[in-house]
């Protein structure tokens, strides 16, 4: 057996499979492609750890969503805290020309006339005085700052921005594709839900044994785990004498 570590080859764990399920080597490949599609499935529902990355953005105001994506999490930009700044997601920004080098120019040139600025700075609703003048509360947001927005276009892969958007890079957090060097790394604690998996899936095994072993692996992982220092953060942050919202 090999030395154990956080991550184990797939090829070992094809190799285990084999094993239990008596089968002969000539399986191997067939049992390596049922253990990689397992594994991107706890990837997708489990144990993929976030990746973020700073991707400038292109001349069009867009963004090139990274090749390994396979969802993401999060867009925004660096606070100084060292935090990501989320962007605000509006769905009324067009993907229209989005993979155009010009995309800009040609939203200029296809705008409407309106006034909406003009009527957004006019005194239609003065209910706020001090100091001798009165303020406009009337269409005040609700409190949350983003410092942009964007919108993705999950079809060809980019990230589109307002063309005002006044920033040259943004940080993209996503779920990657598990990579490949020689073999793929496995997780030991989903090392027994990919034998489950392969069991199953060759039809000598139960469907309800994957999930179990699988729930058992997320229990296991280093940060699905519950420990002491969560526990008393959490409950020193409830016990705090302040305002419930």
């Amino acid at each position: 057996m090999a030395d154990l570590g956080k991550y184990v080859p797939l090829k070992t764990v094809v190799a285990y499979a084999l094993d239990e399920l008596g089968s002969s080597y000539d399986k191997f490949d067939k049992f390596w492609i049922l253990g990689l599609r397992a594994l991107v499935e706890a990837n997708f529902d489990i144990s993929a750890e976030p990746k973020t990355v700073r991707i400038p953005l292109n001349a069009n105001k867009t963004a090139n969503i990274p090749a390994d994506c396979l969802s993401w999490t999060k867009i925004g930009l660096l606070d100084k805290g060292g935090k990501i700044s989320t962007l605000k997601i509006n769905t009324g920004l067009t993907t229209w020309m989005d993979t155009n080098p010009n995309r800009v120019s040609k939203l200029q040139a296809s705008q409407i006339n309106d006034n909406v600025g003009v009527l957004a700075g006019a005194p239609l609703y003065l209910n706020y005085y001090q100091n001798g003048t009165y303020g406009n509360y009337y269409g005040t947001g609700n409190g949350l700052i983003q410092h942009g927005e964007c919108r993705v276009d999950d079809k060809n892969q980019v990230i589109i921005f307002h063309p005002e958007f006044r920033y040259d890079s943004v940080l993209f957090e996503y779920i990657s594709s598990p990579e490949k060097d020689d073999d793929y790394q496995v997780e030991l604690a989903l090392q027994e839900a990919i034998i489950a998996f392969i069991k199953w899936k060759m039809k000598m095994g139960e469907r309800a044994e994957y999930y179990a072993a699988l729930t058992s692996g997320r229990r296991r992982l280093a940060n699905k785990r519950v420990t002491l220092q969560r526990i008393a953060q959490v409950l020193r942050e409830d016990g705090g004498m302040k305002l419930q919202s």
